[in-house]
């Protein structure tokens, strides 16, 4: 494991896949959220502040990019707005297998940020259908290489949560990717209230 300090908003931890395997985790597995993978995270991080000296005390980005075919690197900068521009200066020049690029980027800019993606349009119509109704959701949809992005903030109470990520689970696939890689790559399909205008589908109602 290595670890470069890059600025002090910004540090980059290079990781051996044997490092993950010694830790039974896979590729996949960190690409995902679940307990393990998060406090793996977070002990990277504690290793940084003690090797470094960086501190995350505040919202950050992460970035996940397959450096060789023996490591890759996890990319993490504090969210601030004068460094937007340095997010996407490193999500552009790390990514030239685009495809490896959208299953290896996240973003974490709030724990209610989600993205799921989903094989074809009927998987993500079929999902949205099924979802309680949550008035304060912010959702977006795009097309990316032939699959889709359901992109969801702001899903409101835990109950409902959980209740979303099951009904999700069952459809799509969660994944760590940033939105400013859709934004960039992929094709806005629906960038304001896609679920309305999902579930609507589902109903057999045109989208108003």
């Amino acid at each position: 494991m290595r670890i470069l300090k890059v600025n002090d908003n910004t540090v980059r931890i290079f990781i051996s896949f044997t490092e993950l395997a010694d830790r039974n985790i896979s590729l996949a597995d960190f690409f995902q959220r679940s307990a393990r993978t998060e406090q793996f995270f977070w002990e990277l991080i504690s290793k940084a502040r003690e090797e470094v000296g960086f501190n995350l005390d505040q919202p950050f980005w992460i970035q996940a990019t397959i450096a060789s075919e023996e490591e890759f690197v996890i990319t993490v900068i504090k969210q601030e707005d004068h460094i937007e521009n340095e997010i996407n200066h490193i999500i552009q020049s790390s990514f030239a297998d685009k495809k490896k690029a959208a299953r290896s980027t996240c973003k974490v800019a709030s724990e209610q940020e989600w993205v799921y993606v989903f094989a074809d349009l009927e998987d993500v119509i079929s999902a949205a259908r099924l979802l309680p109704e949550m008035p304060g959701v912010q959702s977006g949809l795009y097309i990316y290489e032939d699959e889709y992005y359901l992109t969801l903030s702001k899903l409101g109470t835990p109950r409902k949560k959980k209740i979303a990520e099951a009904i999700l689970d069952e459809f799509g696939e969660s994944i760590m990717i940033a939105e400013v890689f859709l934004k960039e790559h992929g094709e806005m399909l629906i960038e304001e209230n896609a679920l309305r205008y999902l579930k609507k589908l589902g109903n057999g109602k045109g989208a108003d």
